[in-house]
């Protein structure tokens, strides 16, 4: 799916650096084939807070934000996201996961689906 290789590196890009800025803790990325030439990736840290654009009733960022555009790119890229809280476990090991999703496009001049 060497197709999906700059979409995917730009996504795990922005959500691991997400991770990286907003975590006292420790942050993992996981990305795994969600069949139908698409690729999942998720990145789990320890702040529990859900960022947007992941919280649904966000807006995109104002024009001239300096905060709030990077991940708002994985609405642009992402065929599909979401989030969800972790709870409990071992200490340390609550916070939430992150992933988004992205697809390869059909080939529009053969029109069949890769």
């Amino acid at each position: 799916m060497s197709e999906l290789l700059e979409t995917a590196e730009l996504l795990a890009s922005e959500l691991v650096t997400n991770a990286y800025q907003h975590s006292s803790g420790s942050y993992s990325l996981r990305m795994r084939d969600a069949g139908r030439s698409r690729v999942r990736l998720g990145v789990w840290d320890t702040d529990p807070r859900i960022p947007a654009p992941f919280r649904w009733s966000e807006q995109a960022p104002a024009e001239l934000a300096e905060r709030g555009r990077r991940l708002y790119l994985v609405t642009l890229y992402a065929e599909c996201w979401g989030a969800y809280p972790m709870r409990g476990g071992l200490p340390g090991q609550g916070g939430k996961l992150l992933w988004v999703e992205c697809a390869a496009k059909p080939d529009c001049r053969s029109g069949e689906l890769p």
